[in-house]
């Protein structure tokens, strides 16, 4: 392209208010940073791509550069991990800026905008990026789901302002976008923000692109996380510490306090196998939510696991196994199928059934247990303090607008061990809907005195405290 190639930058942006709030605010000489969203659905994304590529255009006409063989990079667009800001930020980028305005070149990808100016993009969990802030020199910045984001890495990115171009000194401006969570966030723009620090709330009702059906979707994945859904659908801020165990220790006490009459009894056994590392393989024997056998060891082969399920499960009726058939499980499934067991492979990294509500099937897995403990409909009697500790740690996050749960080996990063026995327990709870259910005997004649429309026993389960 030549110097005389003429261009038009306008983008026909419907922005809500508060978005027009935000960009007014930033357009001021006094505010150098602004943190926009704190909920869900309040355009936070959007709103940063289009106020970067109107940060380069003012840049541009600004300093009145021309089209050059190498654009000078002006600012960064990135996230915590560089496969989410790809995965996402970035296609926002190009669901709502021109194509024929930019074009992204190299991994990871820089955004070039008329042949004269670039935007550089990642993730602040990339070295190599995190380096190049020392002698970067740039006008702005945005960090999309900053809650996500180390302070110290924030701090690198604002000693970047310090662009010069045709002799014009670039105020350096910064964007945060985040849902609420217990970060420097908080505490800089709420708390005690300094004077140049603003926080525009927007909260999915500020959201007119939104249709009703989003609030109700977000009731309906938080209907048992009451903190989450008032930061979520509210903006609270103060609504979250402490508050992201997947299970609450509260649950599961309850639960061992609880006496259950369902009509009938299913039972099945769930593993979580090991091999010869320093992990345990876990095997319970389940009748409906309670533990009644268990066989836990470690250091033994996939064959030796494999026995003791088949022994097992001819014992009970030839009962359904439920294996976590990630990594070596699918070769204790495959051996079990070979001598005519009756499998389920359980697949915790695949694709859950409620993909717009789970990042994967272990969160789905993960998130059914923990309803199921705060519906009352857990009875787990005498249960082990290990198994107790397990199930109350993983901590859950919401990733990409669905929820993500920590990963075993990020837990036993952090705390020396892996989640085992937990693991196969919420297997097992999940397997039970797989499981054809034996009539107890009686159960279904009980009566009371009470008609069958008040009868405390029709319909399914009941639950009375001990």
């Amino acid at each position: 392209m030549s110097d005389s190639t003429k261009y038009s930058f306008e983008i026909d942006a419907d922005l809500t208010e508060k978005q027009t709030l935000a960009s007014m605010t930033l357009a001021r000489d006094d505010i150098k940073e602004v943190l926009y969203g704190g909920a869900k659905g309040g355009g936070k994304s959007v709103f940063g791509c289009l106020w970067c590529f109107e940060k380069a255009v003012e840049i541009i006409e600004m300093c009145e550069i021309k089209e050059r063989k190498h654009p000078i990079p002006i600012g960064f667009m990135g996230r915590k991990r560089g496969i989410d800001f790809t995965n996402t930020t970035l296609e926002t980028w190009k669901r709502f800026i021109p194509e024929e305005l930019y074009e992204i070149k190299g991994k990871p990808a820089e955004i070039v905008i008329a042949n004269r100016v670039k935007i550089l993009t990642g993730g602040l969990d990339n070295g190599d990026i995190v380096n190049k802030f020392n002698s970067a020199e740039y006008g702005f910045f945005f960090i999309d789901q900053a809650e996500e984001v180390d302070a110290a890495q924030i701090g690198e990115l604002r000693a970047t302002f310090r662009l010069i171009i045709n002799g014009k000194k670039i105020p350096g401006k910064g964007l945060f976008t985040a849902n609420p969570a217990q970060s420097f966030l908080k505490e800089e723009f709420i708390l005690n923000p300094t004077p140049n620090r603003v926080y525009i709330q927007a909260l999915p009702t500020d959201n007119h692109h939104l249709g009703p059906e989003y609030i109700e979707v977000l009731k309906d994945s938080f209907k048992n996380r009451p903190e989450l859904l008032k930061a979520y659908l509210e903006g609270s801020w103060d609504s979250l510490g402490g508050f992201d165990q997947v299970i609450k220790d509260s649950w599961v006490s309850n639960a061992s306090q609880l006496t259950l009459y369902p009509p009938t009894i299913k039972k099945l056994i769930t593993c979580d196998p090991a091999r010869y590392g320093n992990d345990e393989t876990v095997i319970y024997y389940m009748e409906n939510t309670e533990i009644k056998e268990v066989e836990i060891y470690g250091q033994k082969s996939l064959m030796h696991t494999a026995n003791v399920l088949h022994t097992l499960s001819h014992k009970h009726g030839n009962c359904l196994i439920a294996v976590d058939a990630c990594g070596i499980g699918g070769g204790v499934v495959d051996r079990l199928i070979e001598m005519g067991d009756n499998v389920l492979a359980i697949d915790n990294a695949g694709k859950a059934d409620e993909p717009e509500k789970y990042y994967n099937k272990r969160a789905e897995i993960w998130c059914r247990a923990a309803d199921m403990f705060a519906g009352n409909d857990i009875e787990l009697k005498n249960i082990e303090s290990r198994l107790t500790g397990q199930l109350c740690t993983p901590a859950y996050e919401f990733r990409n607008g669905k929820i993500l749960i920590e990963s075993k080996a990020d837990i036993k990063k952090r705390l020396g061990n892996s989640p085992d026995r937990a693991d196969a327990y919420v297997n097992g709870l999940y397997a039970l809907e797989f499981v054809e259910g034996e009539i107890i005997g009686g159960r279904g004649t009980y009566s009371n005195g009470f008609d069958d429309e008040d009868d405390i026993y029709a319909g399914g389960y009941s639950a009375m405290a001990m």
